[in-house]
């Protein structure tokens, strides 16, 4: 099978530039094969299909500044109206105090048979997305099924940290996209090909002498790049994955180093050991992390003593979180007051987590930082250090050979249970004194639903009984939020709202506010039954029943992650009267994942007037590969259609 991940070196040059290349497209020309084009052969789903797509970026002398310019072209097919939404373009620019990014030259056609509409200028706006961030958009003119448009603009940035080379894949297919750069020698970048697909072009060269600055002596070669892909299928985003970024084929560039015509030489790629030592002097981390002293005048006395080590750490724990408020911020690198948090009791992440360590520190613990990044910002790179990968913060705590990763932004989040956003595989603790480390994220708490339904049948075929539910780790800590969120009658009303067949006679819960232990609920229920003529049908899931499989794929080129294991256990009991007789059962199912990924087991029997039933889903594993998917599809396809099962009742005539 192909790898998921290809690392992309090139160390050496192969070729000599030779001669200027022309242009490899004509803008405004469509040749009748394109016309005739009204669906894509290798994905029938698709609504448009990118005929042709080419970026070339080379790098320019302003009056005032060194350029990133990059001439972007395409050329997209609209087959239907559902692909209308693709004739709407959205550039980004990024903005700093000083400088911006500028989008120059736009021009569009649409081509309709032998009838042309031209973008105009007043069609094309700008729009502000946030303080750093804004768009240039237009839409094509004159959009029709089968219309063909052609738009092409430059990007001139005057930051060379966002070269960040090439997409390949989009959420359409492309029959065809390229990519060609003219880097000077003086700029060195890394560079890596991530996702599933393989290139079909890949080409390297030198043009000498292409690279000179105004006023300094001397010139730098270029090394000159192509990159194409060929009959690139769609990113279909689906459930159960961490952000599409980790996953689409591109070609990527960070910037390593910068050479001066003078001989100076400005490296950007670091060793860990280097990050390590300037972080320890770093406003946001280092220096706020010496906060401890401060932290430890601000915590009761109590929390400083105790023999048992565990539960003075919870206490901690327990403390930081409810004085602190989250203001919805992640910071890591900027606008980290630990200080002014504290006596505010608001913060960003950042401030709340390393508020934790201090003071877990000044308790006598072993506790570390540790810089994760949130499962829709992407993958931390293991090859060099790239800070920009990391967005959040949290705190490992090291006790008697165990270790507990800890975040306090969240009231209801217990002990050593970290944020569903940051189950995304690994972080890097930031050890100042014996230095950093990988460390992978794996949760700790188990987490399982148990559900037991417990009916009797009277003589006039309605139901009455006890639903019991008991929910530990992620599934608990969901449910007790939506206890928490709403007040208990207006949670009731959306339980029945999202099973109609249930009435709620009576209600009771455990452990609401003790985070510790399991959220358990009773309900007494009374549910209508589905009575035709002499026979009774019920469908024993009368609570969390699968209706949808969540994975709809033919096939999936990236993995599966839930972002944790589980275990959910469903069982159901129902006593019949004696004018009632059982006319059929569902059969039993088993089916297991392969490499010791789950089971699913449906079982069900009859003894007496009882029936009692099993179904039991277990998925030992956070994580699949997709060629693993197949098997995952069908383990659902199997719970879904066990989750349509009905038992038959037949009334027995006196």
């Amino acid at each position: 099978m192909k790898k998921l991940f290809f690392i992309l070196a090139i160390t050496a040059i192969t070729s000599t530039y030779a001669q200027k290349k022309k242009k490899p497209y004509k803008f405004g020309s469509i040749n009748q094969q394109e016309f005739n084009l009204n669906r894509y052969d290798r994905d029938t789903t698709a609504n448009a299909l990118f005929l042709y797509e080419r970026g070339e970026t080379t790098f320019h002398q302003t009056r005032n500044d060194i350029v990133i310019r990059t001439r972007y072209y395409a050329k997209v097919k609209i087959f239907n109206k559902e692909g209308i939404d693709h004739a709407t373009i959205a550039i980004p620019i990024y903005r700093n105090n000083e400088r911006s990014e500028k989008v120059k030259d736009i021009a569009g056609i649409t081509h309709n048979g032998f009838q042309r509409t031209s973008l105009a200028k007043k069609n094309i706006y700008e729009q502000d997305i946030n303080e750093r961030w804004s768009e240039v958009r237009f839409t094509m003119p004159n959009i029709k099924d089968n219309s063909i448009i052609e738009y092409e603009y430059t990007l001139e940035s005057p930051f060379k940290f966002n070269f960040k080379g090439w997409e390949f894949q989009s959420d359409i297919p492309k029959l065809y996209s390229e990519f060609y750069a003219l880097v000077p020698g003086n700029y060195v970048y890394n560079r890596r090909l991530l996702g599933y697909y393989k290139l079909f072009k890949n080409e390297s060269g030198i043009k000498k002498n292409c690279f000179s600055v105004t006023g300094i002596d001397g010139s730098a070669d270029c090394e000159e790049l192509t990159y194409g892909m060929k009959d690139i299928p769609a990113f279909i985003e689906e459930d159960y994955m961490t952000t599409k970024n980790n996953y689409l084929s591109k070609i990527k560039f960070e910037l390593s180093e910068f050479k001066g015509f003078e001989g100076s030489r400005k490296r950007f790629t670091k060793s860990w050991k280097d990050v390590d030592n300037e972080f320890k002097g770093e406003k946001s981390i280092g220096r706020q992390l010496r906060k401890t002293d401060y932290i430890k005048k601000q915590l009761p006395v109590t929390l400083l003593h105790g023999t048992n080590d565990l539960q003075k750490a919870k206490n901690i724990y327990k403390h930081i979180k409810n004085h602190f408020t989250w203001n919805e911020e992640n910071r890591v690198f900027s606008k980290v007051f630990v200080k002014k948090a504290f006596e505010a009791k608001v913060g960003n992440s950042t401030e709340i987590n390393i508020s934790l360590i201090n003071a877990l520190k000044a308790a006598g613990f072993d506790t570390e930082l540790m810089l994760v990044s949130t499962r829709r910002h992407g993958l931390p790179t293991k090859i060099h250090p790239v800070m920009t990968d990391f967005n959040y913060v949290i705190a490992k705590l090291n006790l008697n050979g165990s270790s507990y990763l800890l975040d306090a932004t969240d009231k209801q989040m217990p002990f050593a249970m970290l944020p569903y956003k940051t189950l995304n595989a690994y972080g890097r603790v930031m050890n100042f004194n014996k230095g950093s480390y990988w460390y992978d994220i794996t949760p700790t708490d188990k987490t399982i639903r148990r559900t037991s339904f417990s009916l009797k049948l009277n003589d006039e075929g309605d139901f009455t009984g006890t639903l019991n539910t008991t929910n530990d780790g992620y599934r608990g800590l969901v449910k007790r939020k939506e206890y928490l969120s709403s007040s208990e009658d207006e949670y009731l009303e959306q339980i029945e709202k999202k099973n109609p067949d249930i009435s709620i006679l009576s209600y009771k819960n455990h452990n609401q506010s003790d985070l510790e232990k399991s959220f358990s609920e009773v309900f007494e229920v009374d549910i209508e039954s589905s009575l035709k003529g002499e026979t009774l049908f019920i469908n024993p899931f009368l609570i969390e029943r699968l209706t949808e499989n969540p994975f709809k794929l033919n096939e999936r080129n990236y993995p599966v992650d839930f972002g944790y294991s589980y275990l959910d256990t469903f069982t159901f009991q129902l006593e019949i009267p004696k004018n009632y007789s059982v006319k059929a059962l569902p059969g039993n199912v088993g089916f297991k994942l392969p490499n010791n990924g789950g089971v699913y087991q449906f079982m069900i029997s009859q003894k007496g007037n009882k029936i009692s039933l099993l179904s039991r889903t277990k998925l030992s594993r956070a994580h699949f590969t997709p060629q693993e998917y197949p098997y995952l599809k069908e383990f659902f396809n199997q719970i879904i259609k066990t989750h349509k099962s009905l038992i038959t009742l037949e009334k027995i005539n006196p």
